[in-house]
């Protein structure tokens, strides 16, 4: 028989058991993610994944908040203030001979091909890289494609000082191109294009000379993960990965779906231009012949190690980071997961 001890311990234990077994199961990880720009269709799939409870299925809490850019997403992300975001590995590199002991890591892919290019307008007669010598190329003074132009250029024997060079701003970028004050652009595609449409412009009436067409294919936006949680809770940042890349994943063959949600972020989405945006991106930057067959989010190491010997030289950078300071390779989603064939 219990005694009176033995009882009370009995019946305490039996009460609290099921507290703890809810607090347990309902424990979630609080994450906050800084994308690399403002809501459009390139950060699309990361609402996506949230609206379709992925994030929630992995017990994450996710914050998903916008930035300035690449450059801002990968200071807030060392900084602490965010765990993981969304940038550029250019960007990374370059922050990484900087800020060596604070640097995040890309843990997985999301661009297999540059979305980097030179715009012009159809009227300009350039089509190819050799004839900008002697035209008014506009050059930002921050942006990753502008950053990254001399060492296009050097890769196809092109003279920087031989062609004429005047600062533009992103807002004016776009404007100046129309209005011929300039004759060629650095831009990324998937922004540059449909900035253009929004102003009236007609596909057949632009050129995109891609960079990844003339030497100088690279990784391009990546998710990245900060060290306090890569040291701390790994298992976060992979429960974070598979449940992006599912948002990927959906989006990719629900384009409309993903414009859907980012309308219920801001009503001044236009659903229609960014269901064509994130069609534009699986096609261009996504969906290549080695994500049909490994899935997004595959790296070939060899091709990332060249990409950042590349960035280095092109930002005359004082060092050559490491692959491993840059990619940590722990956190890829089974293929299931990321899979980007048309379904």
């Amino acid at each position: 028989m219990l005694n009176r001890k033995q009882f009370l311990q009995g019946t305490l234990g039996a009460l609290m058991a099921p507290a703890i077994i809810r607090t347990a199961v309902a424990q979630t990880t609080a994450i906050r993610c800084v994308l690399n720009w403002s809501l459009a269709g390139d950060t699309a799939p990361f609402f996506l994944a949230a609206e379709r409870g992925y994030f929630a299925e992995e017990k994450l809490e996710v914050t998903l908040d916008t930035s300035n850019g690449s450059g801002d997403a990968v200071t807030r992300v060392a900084s602490g203030a965010y765990q993981m975001g969304v940038a550029d590995v250019a960007t990374l590199v370059e922050f990484a001979v900087r800020q060596p002991n604070v640097v995040p890591r890309t843990v997985m892919m999301l661009f297999d091909r540059s979305p980097q290019a030179v715009m012009t307008m159809k009227r300009s007669g350039i089509t190819k890289l050799s004839e900008l010598p002697g035209r008014v190329m506009g050059i930002g003074t921050s942006d990753g494609a502008s950053r990254l132009f001399p060492a296009l250029l050097r890769k196809n024997g092109l003279d920087i000082d031989k062609i004429e060079k005047k600062s533009i701003t992103p807002p004016l970028r776009e404007p100046m191109l129309i209005t011929g004050q300039v004759d060629a652009a650095c831009a990324y595609d998937f922004t540059s294009w449909f900035n253009l449409k929004a102003r009236g412009v007609k596909r057949e009436d632009v050129n995109i000379i891609y960079y990844a067409d003339n030497g100088l294919d690279l990784y391009s936006n990546s998710i990245i993960a900060g060290r306090s949680i890569l040291e701390g809770n790994p298992e976060a940042v992979r429960r974070f990965t598979r449940a992006a890349a599912k948002g990927w994943r959906d989006a990719m063959a629900e384009p409309a779906a993903a414009a859907a949600v980012l309308k219920k972020q801001s009503a001044l989405i236009d659903t229609a231009i960014e269901t064509e945006r994130v069609t534009w991106i699986r096609d261009n930057e996504v969906r290549t012949a080695h994500t049909l067959q490994n899935g997004i989010g595959k790296i070939d190491p060899e091709r990332l190690k060249s990409d950042i010997a590349t960035v280095a030289a092109g930002f005359g950078l004082s060092a050559t980071p490491a692959l491993e300071a840059i990619y940590d390779d722990r956190f890829l989603p089974e293929i299931a997961d990321r899979a980007i064939g048309l379904r």
